[in-house]
């Protein structure tokens, strides 16, 4: 499952790491004359984000194992950062424990290539499992809340997240410069790309709250924010797409003529995993706000829990796929 690296996946790790150089000098220079305590949280998250960039480099010069492991211990960490957010009943234990063992069989079906397995796995084997490890408890009160809580948690922490691994090993993303981690690189940088810069437009240009787009859910979430990540992912993604990947290249499903082509494929795709990837942050916003939680978890200083790191990749992950296939069939 390890084979030797490209030599063009050293530079794109380069380029990640050297705008991490370049944000973290801006950040400093912005956070000369904040108040302590915006700046310890500034700096920690900072930090946070050099040990992400770590993980992620590590994952992808292992390929298709190293990144199935990688999102294999976030979506189990995500998993057990939910169920103690949704107040499980002590007759859930046993379909909690059960749901780290589907996760993880679900990566492993990626791992040894099976698609047609992967694709009805969790959503059908989850469903079930979960339902009777519930049931042989015989305590009916509380059962909805607790079916419905367990499988939402598991599809999207389990299930979403993993369709990035699924880049690994599908036929549309199996050619590019750096073969399938091209694209697992594009789909990652995108959506946290647009996820940094919906909060920096968002404060600077939205600071007095007026757009605001669902404030009970996410009182910080502007149209600002939304519409400036947006831009910048648009921007970005026609720049890097030659790099990572063959997106760009095909006439697609409208016939493109070739002078289109290097553009739009990759902008809708922009477009796509910036709308999905606002869906998905609020999607974790609501169930925060009905626990009374601001993190999922205090796991990654001044960011918050896994949770708070994937939940824009839940939806971003399997809408940037289905885009593809689409698109590259």
């Amino acid at each position: 499952m390890i084979t030797a690296p490209e030599p063009a996946l050293y530079w794109s790790i380069f380029a990640i790491f050297a705008s991490l150089v370049a944000g973290s000098i801006s950040r400093f220079i912005a956070l000369r004359n904040a108040e302590e305590k915006v700046r310890r949280q500034r700096l920690a998250s900072l930090r946070t984000w050099w040990m992400l960039a770590t993980f992620i480099s590590v994952g992808v010069l292992a390929g298709r194992l190293g990144i199935c492991l990688l999102l294999t211990a976030a979506s189990c960490i995500a998993w057990f950062e939910i169920t103690r957010m949704f107040g499980a009943r002590s007759e859930d234990r046993l379909a909690i424990r059960a749901g780290y063992g589907l996760i993880v069989i679900n990566y492993l079906l990626i791992l040894l290539g099976s698609i047609s397995l992967f694709s009805v796995f969790l959503p059908v084997g989850s469903l079930i499992a979960l339902a009777v490890l519930l049931l042989i408890k015989d305590e009916p009160q509380g059962y909805i809340r607790s079916a419905g809580g367990l499988l939402w948690g598991i599809l999207f922490l389990g299930y979403g997240v993993s369709h990035a691994a699924l880049l690994m090993i599908l036929p549309a993303s199996s050619a590019g410069p750096l073969g399938p981690v091209g694209w697992f690189l594009f789909l990652v940088i995108l959506t946290e790309t647009d996820d940094i810069f919906q909060a920096i437009v968002g404060r600077l240009f939205g600071a007095h709250k007026r757009h605001l787009i669902i404030p009970t859910i996410s009182p910080n979430k502007t149209w600002e924010g939304f519409f400036g990540g947006m831009m910048v992912v648009v921007v970005l993604a026609p720049v890097i797409a030659p790099w990572l990947t063959t997106l760009g290249q095909q006439a697609g499903p409208f016939g493109l003529p070739e002078a289109l082509r290097p553009f739009v494929a990759p902008v809708l795709a922009a477009i796509l995993i910036s709308i999905a990837g606002f869906f998905g942050d609020i999607n974790m916003s609501a169930i925060k706000r009905e626990s009374g939680v601001k993190d999922s978890s205090n796991l990654l200083p001044g960011t918050g829990g896994v949770i708070d790191r994937v939940d824009s990749l839940t939806m971003t992950a399997p809408v940037f796929v289905y885009f593809l296939i689409w698109w590259m069939a």
